[in-house]
């Protein structure tokens, strides 16, 4: 099987919308810190979440000049997206005010402005936010991660921002994730620009492996009184730089420069 990368485009959006039609309840591309705030065990409960969550990366994709979203396909299974990942270029350095409203989880259903509003929804968007998703938490985590980047990215020269990269549970171990960030790591040599990301428990080895070295001590966020299942969501500030890493890609596996997606 043969694995690419190609770029996002807005109808893939409905194609990572389905994926829990056909898939268990967890196998999907759903992005952290999902999976701690929004947990899901049905697949009526994955499709609610799939939909609200693509809505919200939409929305990025249209709006958010910075976007260099990602995906890996598999092109002798139908082009089936197996991984996504979305890299972020700020040309004059990442700035939390202008950019701290992409992430937050909104208040109001789909297709609502105003809590309010009385408008008719389907049974899965009837209630919102569902039992099983803490809407506070969420944008508690995301708050908290990204007001901190102003202490520990510098600011005033171009950076890349891995903002998130999921592999679908059934497709890991194929090498789809290190495509995504060899690709930004590609755009880093050729923009001069250093790579910036936060990465979890599990992710943190990976990138480890692609020569990322953690920025700082590990943050770990207390969320007991959430109400969370677990106590504490935990963070590693991590950086790669093109000036002080000579990157080697065998040329059959490298990835392509940014123009040559567009």
């Amino acid at each position: 099987m043969t694995l690419k990368i190609k770029l996002v485009q807005e109808s893939d959006l409905d194609v990572l919308t389905r994926h829990p039609e056909t898939s268990d309840p967890a196998d999907d591309l759903v992005a952290p810190p999902c999976p701690v705030t929004w947990p899901v065990v049905t697949r009526t409960e994955a499709r609610v979440r799939a939909r609200y969550h693509f809505e919200w990366q939409k929305r990025r994709l249209l709006g958010d000049p910075s976007l260099n979203f990602l995906k890996v396909v598999d092109d002798e299974n139908g082009d089936d997206i197996v991984a996504v990942a979305r890299w972020h270029f700020y040309p004059k350095g990442y700035d939390y005010e202008s950019n701290k409203h992409w992430e937050m989880a909104q208040s109001t259903p789909l297709g609502r402005t105003n809590p309010s509003d009385n408008k008719s929804q389907t049974v899965e968007t009837a209630e919102y936010p569902p039992s099983n998703f803490n809407l506070s938490l969420h944008n508690y985590i995301l708050t908290m991660r990204d007001s901190f980047r102003p202490d520990w990215i510098p600011n005033g020269g171009p950076v890349w921002i891995l903002m998130h990269l999921v592999t679908r549970p059934s497709q890991r171990r194929r090498g789809a994730a290190g495509m995504l960030v060899r690709w930004g790591q590609v755009q880093a040599q050729i923009t001069g620009a250093s790579v910036y990301l936060e990465a979890g428990i599990q992710g943190q080895p990976m990138y480890e492996k692609y020569g990322f070295q953690q920025v700082g001590a590990t943050r770990r966020l207390d969320i007991r009184s959430y109400g969370a299942a677990v106590e504490e969501f935990t963070l590693a500030n991590m950086r790669w730089s093109p000036v002080f890493t000579e990157l080697h890609i065998p040329p059959a596996k490298a990835a392509k420069p940014l123009k040559a997606f567009l």
